[in-house]
Protein backbone atom coordinates (compact mmCIF):
# COMPACT_ATOMS: atom_id res chain seq x y z
CA UNK A 1 0.00 0.00 0.00
CA UNK A 2 1.51 3.43 -1.06
CA UNK A 3 0.97 7.14 0.68
CA UNK A 4 -0.91 8.35 -1.99
CA UNK A 5 -4.03 5.61 -1.19
CA UNK A 6 -3.91 6.73 2.98
CA UNK A 7 -3.13 10.55 2.40
CA UNK A 8 -5.50 13.60 2.57
CA UNK A 9 -5.04 14.87 -0.26
CA UNK A 10 -4.63 18.86 -1.45
CA UNK A 11 -4.03 20.13 2.13
CA UNK A 12 -5.15 24.07 2.97
CA UNK A 13 -2.15 25.77 3.05
CA UNK A 14 -0.22 28.87 4.63
CA UNK A 15 2.94 31.28 3.10
CA UNK A 16 5.85 32.61 5.71
CA UNK A 17 4.06 35.60 5.40
CA UNK A 18 0.66 34.73 6.49
CA UNK A 19 -0.47 35.71 9.93
CA UNK A 20 -1.51 33.57 12.31
CA UNK A 21 -5.08 34.68 12.33
CA UNK A 22 -5.13 32.92 8.03
CA UNK A 23 -3.86 29.75 10.10
CA UNK A 24 -6.06 29.20 12.80
CA UNK A 25 -9.00 29.91 9.94
CA UNK A 26 -7.93 27.02 7.90
CA UNK A 27 -7.71 24.76 11.45
CA UNK A 28 -10.77 25.67 12.00
CA UNK A 29 -12.87 25.56 8.96
CA UNK A 30 -10.71 21.94 7.51
CA UNK A 31 -11.05 20.88 10.97
CA UNK A 32 -7.61 19.49 10.97
CA UNK A 33 -4.75 19.91 13.14
CA UNK A 34 -1.65 21.33 11.43
CA UNK A 35 -1.55 23.56 8.42
CA UNK A 36 1.66 22.97 5.78
CA UNK A 37 3.61 26.12 5.04
CA UNK A 38 4.82 25.95 1.63
CA UNK A 39 7.11 28.77 -0.52
CA UNK A 40 6.37 30.08 -3.66
CA UNK A 41 7.07 26.88 -5.45
CA UNK A 42 4.37 25.17 -3.32
CA UNK A 43 7.20 23.07 -1.50
CA UNK A 44 7.02 22.61 2.22
CA UNK A 45 9.05 24.68 4.33
CA UNK A 46 7.88 24.41 7.54
CA UNK A 47 4.32 22.99 9.48
CA UNK A 48 1.75 25.03 12.33
CA UNK A 49 0.03 22.83 14.84
CA UNK A 50 -2.90 23.97 16.39
CA UNK A 51 -0.72 24.10 19.80
CA UNK A 52 1.78 25.93 17.84
CA UNK A 53 -0.83 28.72 17.90
CA UNK A 54 -1.98 28.43 20.65
CA UNK A 55 1.49 28.90 22.81
CA UNK A 56 2.63 31.65 20.37
CA UNK A 57 0.05 34.27 21.15
CA UNK A 58 0.28 32.89 24.77
CA UNK A 59 4.19 33.93 25.18
CA UNK A 60 4.35 36.50 22.87
CA UNK A 61 1.37 38.08 24.14
CA UNK A 62 0.30 39.70 20.91
CA UNK A 63 -2.72 38.91 18.86
CA UNK A 64 -3.35 36.34 15.64
CA UNK A 65 -3.07 38.74 13.34
CA UNK A 66 -0.03 40.59 14.53
CA UNK A 67 2.08 37.32 14.18
CA UNK A 68 3.46 36.16 11.15
CA UNK A 69 3.81 32.49 10.41
CA UNK A 70 7.30 32.35 9.90
CA UNK A 71 8.19 33.06 13.61
CA UNK A 72 5.70 30.01 14.27
CA UNK A 73 6.72 27.24 12.20
CA UNK A 74 7.97 24.36 12.39
CA UNK A 75 11.14 24.58 10.25
CA UNK A 76 12.65 21.95 7.60
CA UNK A 77 9.94 19.70 8.27
CA UNK A 78 9.96 15.63 7.73
CA UNK A 79 8.68 14.64 4.50
CA UNK A 80 8.04 11.55 2.81
CA UNK A 81 6.66 11.09 -0.97
CA UNK A 82 3.51 9.82 -2.42
CA UNK A 83 4.98 6.92 -4.27
CA UNK A 84 6.85 5.41 -1.04
CA UNK A 85 4.93 2.45 1.32
CA UNK A 86 3.11 3.45 4.10
CA UNK A 87 5.78 1.41 6.29
CA UNK A 88 8.03 4.28 5.42
CA UNK A 89 5.55 7.06 6.86
CA UNK A 90 5.16 4.85 10.08
CA UNK A 91 9.09 4.88 10.31
CA UNK A 92 9.31 8.52 9.86
CA UNK A 93 6.41 8.78 12.32
CA UNK A 94 7.61 6.97 14.91
CA UNK A 95 11.79 7.84 14.68
CA UNK A 96 10.58 11.87 14.73
CA UNK A 97 7.89 11.29 17.60
CA UNK A 98 5.68 13.25 15.16
CA UNK A 99 1.95 12.46 14.15
CA UNK A 100 1.83 14.19 10.58
CA UNK A 101 3.90 14.68 8.13
CA UNK A 102 3.68 16.53 4.26
CA UNK A 103 3.60 14.23 1.62
CA UNK A 104 5.30 15.66 -1.94
CA UNK A 105 5.57 14.32 -5.49
CA UNK A 106 8.47 13.92 -7.53
CA UNK A 107 9.20 17.43 -7.94
CA UNK A 108 9.09 18.25 -4.51
CA UNK A 109 5.70 20.07 -4.83
CA UNK A 110 3.43 19.37 -1.56
CA UNK A 111 0.60 16.83 -2.60
CA UNK A 112 -1.04 15.66 0.77
CA UNK A 113 -0.14 15.15 4.59
CA UNK A 114 -0.42 11.40 6.11
CA UNK A 115 -1.27 11.19 9.71
CA UNK A 116 -1.52 8.61 12.18
CA UNK A 117 -5.45 8.79 12.15
CA UNK A 118 -4.81 7.84 7.96
CA UNK A 119 -2.46 5.17 9.32
CA UNK A 120 -5.31 3.90 11.97
CA UNK A 121 -8.17 3.87 9.30
CA UNK A 122 -5.69 2.11 6.64
CA UNK A 123 -5.10 -0.84 8.98
CA UNK A 124 -8.75 -0.82 10.40
CA UNK A 125 -9.55 -1.65 6.96
CA UNK A 126 -6.43 -3.59 6.04
CA UNK A 127 -7.43 -6.68 8.81
CA UNK A 128 -4.25 -8.20 9.12
CA UNK A 129 -3.12 -9.02 12.50
CA UNK A 130 1.10 -8.15 11.63
CA UNK A 131 -0.35 -5.05 10.68
CA UNK A 132 -2.18 -4.08 13.75
CA UNK A 133 0.53 -5.18 15.97
CA UNK A 134 3.04 -2.79 13.97
CA UNK A 135 0.69 0.13 14.12
CA UNK A 136 0.61 -0.39 17.87
CA UNK A 137 4.12 -0.51 18.03
CA UNK A 138 4.36 3.02 15.81
CA UNK A 139 1.54 4.54 18.67
CA UNK A 140 3.48 3.92 21.28
CA UNK A 141 6.91 5.30 19.91
CA UNK A 142 5.04 8.22 18.92
CA UNK A 143 3.61 8.58 22.74
CA UNK A 144 6.68 7.57 24.83
CA UNK A 145 8.16 10.21 26.67
CA UNK A 146 10.84 12.09 24.88
CA UNK A 147 14.56 11.88 26.52
CA UNK A 148 15.45 14.19 29.17
CA UNK A 149 17.61 17.38 27.79
CA UNK A 150 21.79 16.64 28.42
CA UNK A 151 21.37 19.31 31.40
CA UNK A 152 18.33 17.26 32.97
CA UNK A 153 20.36 13.73 32.91
CA UNK A 154 23.65 15.33 34.18
CA UNK A 155 21.52 16.28 37.59
CA UNK A 156 22.10 14.52 40.19
CA UNK A 157 20.78 14.79 43.79
CA UNK A 158 23.23 14.51 46.67
CA UNK A 159 21.10 12.58 49.45
CA UNK A 160 24.02 13.67 52.53
CA UNK A 161 25.44 10.53 54.12
CA UNK A 162 24.12 9.90 57.58
CA UNK A 163 26.41 9.23 60.36
CA UNK A 164 26.32 6.54 62.33
CA UNK A 165 24.65 7.46 66.02
CA UNK A 166 27.88 7.01 68.26
CA UNK A 167 28.22 4.37 70.29
CA UNK A 168 27.71 5.91 74.28
CA UNK A 169 31.12 5.12 76.14
CA UNK A 170 30.62 2.68 78.77
CA UNK A 171 29.82 4.35 82.14
CA UNK A 172 32.00 3.32 84.73
CA UNK A 173 31.49 1.11 87.58
CA UNK A 174 30.56 2.73 90.37
CA UNK A 175 32.86 1.87 93.72
CA UNK A 176 30.49 0.59 96.41
CA UNK A 177 32.51 1.62 99.93
CA UNK A 178 33.20 -2.07 101.66
CA UNK A 179 30.98 -2.10 104.51
CA UNK A 180 32.36 -1.13 108.11
CA UNK A 181 32.98 -3.59 110.63
CA UNK A 182 31.64 -3.21 113.73
CA UNK A 183 34.13 -2.83 116.55
CA UNK A 184 34.84 -6.24 117.97
CA UNK A 185 34.09 -6.65 121.96
CA UNK A 186 36.43 -7.91 124.09
CA UNK A 187 34.83 -10.77 125.12
CA UNK A 188 37.08 -12.77 127.35
CA UNK A 189 38.91 -9.26 129.36
CA UNK A 190 34.98 -8.95 130.33
CA UNK A 191 34.58 -12.20 131.42
CA UNK A 192 37.87 -12.04 133.72
CA UNK A 193 36.85 -9.05 135.34
CA UNK A 194 33.73 -10.55 136.27
CA UNK A 195 35.29 -13.78 137.48
CA UNK A 196 37.58 -11.20 139.45
CA UNK A 197 34.60 -9.44 141.04
CA UNK A 198 33.28 -13.23 141.78
CA UNK A 199 36.35 -13.84 143.85
CA UNK A 200 35.72 -11.18 145.80
CA UNK A 201 32.85 -11.65 146.54
CA UNK A 202 33.28 -15.23 147.41
CA UNK A 203 35.89 -14.20 150.15
CA UNK A 204 33.70 -12.14 152.03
Amino acid sequence: MKIADVMTAAPRTATPDDRLHDVARVLWERDCGCVPIVDEHKKPVGMITDRDACMAVYTQGKRLDEIPARAVMSRNPAICRADEPVEAAALLLRSRQIHRLPVVDAAGKLVGIVSTNDLIRAVAKDGRGDAHEKLVQTLAAIGAPRSAPKAEKEKSVVVPAVAPAATPAPTPPVAVPAPVAAPAVPVAAKDGKDKKKNGKAKKK
